[in-house]
């Protein structure tokens, strides 16, 4: 079994209903970062892939501009399939999913960085504590198969495709994402 395995077939919660299909995380399971996006948009849902969409494309262009290929890294999602027209996945689909397989993959990868990329998952890993022009591109620990693991919160990607002024600070907590895990 591969880290990060998740059931094709599951229908542990209502997100199943509408899904194409279940989108693992993709990348080394020995990846010293893992990028935690919030859910699969229309094409991951078609494609079965995290992050191969308009927002991937921004992932993959500040990657490539911190000199790391997409093969270097783990991307994955809080939630493994689509919610229907694009929400915001709820708080009981979060944890359902969360502890059959995101919890599981990260303990499996034991990353030296996590970067939680839009608000739903910093809020997922640190509470409701602060906004996100507070948080993004601030460093913070957390507990991964018991030890401390650096946290890194960015933008999500599509977040840059309606307000371009984030594009930056994207770009910018991406790379330094990057450095605090060492692969750049």
């Amino acid at each position: 079994m591969s880290c990060g395995t998740v059931d094709p077939g599951c229908r542990k919660c209502r997100l199943s209903k509408n899904r194409t299909k279940v989108v693992p995380g993709v990348g080394p399971c020995s990846a010293k970062i893992v990028f935690v996006g919030e859910a699969p948009g229309k094409d991951e849902d078609l494609k079965g892939q995290p992050f191969v969409g308009r927002a991937g494309m921004i992932l993959d262009d500040a990657l490539e501009a911190a000199g790391v290929s997409r093969e270097r890294v783990r991307i994955t999602n809080l939630v493994k399939c689509r919610p229907p027209k694009n929400r915001r996945p709820r708080k009981d689909e979060i944890s359902t999913c969360t502890s059959l397989y995101l919890d599981r993959e990260l303990q499996e990868i034991a990353p030296d960085v996590v970067c939680a990329l839009g608000q739903t998952v910093a809020k997922h890993f640190l509470g409701d504590s602060k906004n996100m022009s507070e948080m993004v591109g601030k460093e913070t620990r957390i507990v991964i198969a018991g030890k401390p693991t650096r946290f890194i919160v960015s933008y999500h990607p599509a977040a840059c495709l309606y307000q371009r002024k984030n594009l930056s600070k994207f770009k910018t907590s991406i790379k330094f994402a990057l450095a605090a895990a060492n692969i750049v």
